[in-house]
C-alpha cells in the first residue's frame, strides 16, 4: 500500500513537470514580427522573398565558402539571374542598414548574428555619421 502512495505521488510529479512548459506559457501572447525594411521598388532579390526568409542564413554560409575558399565571386539564382555575392555590397544596397533589417528580425528571434565579426556596414547610412 505504502509504494502505490509513492507511485502517484511520483506519476503527478512527472506530468506537472512534463507539461510546465504547455501550462505556463498557456494565456500569453508573442509579440508581433518586427516591420523590416523592404527592398528598393524596381529591384528583386537573388530570389524569392518566401525562400530568402527561409533559407537566408544558409545561403550566406554557402556565399561564405565559395567566396573564401573557392574564390568564387557571382551567384546564378534560380531565375538565371547573376548577383554578385556580398553581404554588404549586394544585400545591403537595398535593404539599408543592418540596424533597420537585420538586427530588428534577429532581436526579435533571439538569434545572434556573427556576420559583423568581420563584416563592415558600409551602407551609405552609416558612412554619413
Amino acid at each position: 500500500m505504502n509504494d502505490r502512495v509513492k507511485i502517484v505521488i511520483g506519476l503527478a510529479l512527472f506530468v506537472v513537470l512534463a507539461t510546465f512548459p504547455i501550462w505556463h506559457a498557456f494565456g500569453k501572447s508573442t509579440p508581433a514580427p518586427p516591420d523590416l525594411s523592404r527592398p528598393l521598388a524596381g529591384t528583386t532579390c537573388v530570389e524569392n522573398a518566401a525562400w530568402m526568409t527561409a533559407n537566408h542564413a544558409q545561403l550566406l554560409d554557402q556565399w561564405r565558402d565559395a567566396v573564401v575558399r573557392e574564390g568564387k565571386m557571382t551567384y546564378i539564382s534560380t531565375d538565371g539571374s547573376q548577383h554578385e555575392m556580398s553581404l554588404t555590397e549586394n544585400c545591403l544596397r537595398c535593404h539599408g542598414t543592418r540596424e533597420k533589417f537585420c538586427d530588428r528580425c534577429h532581436n526579435y528571434a533571439d538569434v545572434q548574428l556573427t556576420c559583423w565579426n568581420c563584416h563592415l556596414d558600409t551602407s551609405p547610412e552609416v558612412q554619413k555619421q
